[in-house]
């Protein structure tokens, strides 16, 4: 094998057992577990790297001359002036610079789990699920979130376990089982970016709960949408959250959602191949490197999705306030 001197900076490099995208070691990861199957690893200081990946959370990158790869589970987009690869949520199917690879895919430790099958049983798993809706969020920065589970919870209860609008007492401790005993859970993204789909979506799948969508509009490209309710595919929340409680409401309707199979063809997309990640990097370290000038733009996360002016700065202090409100017992 021949050697490999890699360098990460500005993850996020910490311990985080509750959110495994909180936190990351550089020792042992993703890249360098799937790399050391083809080359013999080295992780090494930043002055000493071959080529060095990178994420959203600091500058340090800016200081390396050398091979840059950008990785990252945010709605941030590549940005190719200060990087030379990058792997990405970003639908750039022509770009040979770029590797698609969902962050959503590291929430699901084997893709056969979203496989349903020919013995799914849809009627069994209708009876498990004794409980309407539910909704687990944590980040408050979201006003179309906020404002759908707002008007959903005026129409029919739902029950919220997250520390975001908390309606139970307490945030729950293990998302999956909770979700397990809800028909619905609320699965909104933070923001909305073509490509950009999270966890948010697959672990209700996991839990056999039928997710209620908002965010990918480029969403069926990796997963059935028949298999989900997508709110963008209705005029407004009106009326998505009457077709929801309509769902609710037959049986039939709803086994006729949860019959279909999560992904398209119920087979995984192929991100899910560590074949297809390790080609992108042998793609990636065959091209030959010639430093050229780097240009660097002050990017906070989500700027291309919310902008960057006055309104996205009182909209984040809104959607905070309407969490006070809420722990205030400002319910309606």
């Amino acid at each position: 094998m021949r050697p490999l001197r890699i360098a990460f900076s500005d993850f996020i490099f910490s311990r985080n057992d509750r959110d495994r995208m909180a936190s990351f070691d550089s020792k042992d990861n993703v890249f360098t577990r799937l790399l050391a199957k083809e080359y013999d690893v080295r992780v090494v200081p930043m002055s000493e790297a071959e080529v060095l990946v990178y994420s959203t959370f600091g500058e340090a990158h800016r200081a390396f001359r050398g091979r840059k790869v950008f990785y990252t589970s945010e709605n941030v987009l590549p940005d190719f002036d200060a990087c030379d690869h990058a792997i990405t949520f970003s639908l750039l199917p022509d770009d040979s610079r770029h590797y698609r690879l969902p962050q959503y895919v590291f929430y699901v430790d084997d893709a056969r789990r979203l496989v349903k099958g020919a013995g799914f049983d849809a009627t069994a798993a209708l009876r498990a699920r004794t409980k309407f809706c539910n909704f687990v969020v944590s980040n408050p920065r979201c006003p179309q979130r906020n404002r759908f589970f707002r008007m959903l919870n005026r129409r029919k209860p739902v029950d919220s376990g997250g520390r975001h609008f908390n309606n139970l007492g307490r945030p729950i401790a293990d998302k999956l089982a909770f979700v397990r005993d809800y028909k619905f859970t609320l699965a909104f993204e933070n923001s909305v970016s073509d490509g950009y789909t999270t966890e948010k979506l697959v672990e209700p799948m996991l839990a056999g709960s039928l997710p209620i969508y908002w965010g990918n509009p480029q969403v069926a490209l990796d997963f059935n949408p028949r298999s989900f309710i997508d709110v963008s595919a209705f005029p407004d929340f009106d009326a998505a959250i009457d077709h929801i409680l309509k769902v609710d409401a037959d049986d039939e309707l709803y086994l006729s959602y949860l019959r279909e199979p999560w992904f398209n063809g119920d087979t995984p997309p192929s991100w899910f191949d560590e074949g297809e990640h390790l080609a992108a990097w042998r793609r990636f370290l065959a091209t030959p490197w010639v430093e050229r000038p780097r240009v660097y733009r002050d990017r906070g996360l989500r700027d291309h999705a919310l902008g960057t002016g006055l309104g996205r700065h009182l909209s984040s202090i809104g959607t905070k306030l309407d969490g006070l409100l809420w722990k205030a017992g400002w319910r309606f």
